[in-house]
């Protein structure tokens, strides 16, 4: 377990995550977070690479930690940025077309 945090380390987090990024790769999803295309070819280390998101975060949710249906692909970035939380809202639809 990496810090404390149940499902970070688990073989069953690993196999989730290597699933997904298949996926990603198969069917060109974007990232969850940003709706931009995902490189799934680039290093980890890359903040473009693909990286797995937990829908609800599994600080507040820990029995979601390791549930497939939890998993969102998202770049290494937005997961960063997004953090432990939740997703945040967007900004919705705008008041006129411009």
């Amino acid at each position: 377990m990496a810090g404390g945090v149940p499902g970070r380390s688990t073989a069953a987090h690993r196999k989730n995550r290597a699933e997904l990024k298949a996926l990603t790769a198969e069917h060109n999803l974007p990232c969850a977070l940003c709706g931009q295309p995902i490189d799934t070819t680039l290093h980890h280390n890359d903040p473009n690479a693909f990286a797995y998101d937990h829908v609800k975060s599994i600080q507040t949710h820990p029995e979601l930690a390791d549930d497939p249906t939890n998993g969102q692909p998202s770049h290494k970035r937005c997961n960063e940025n997004k953090g432990a939380g939740d997703a945040r809202p967007g900004l919705g639809d705008p008041s006129e077309v411009w």
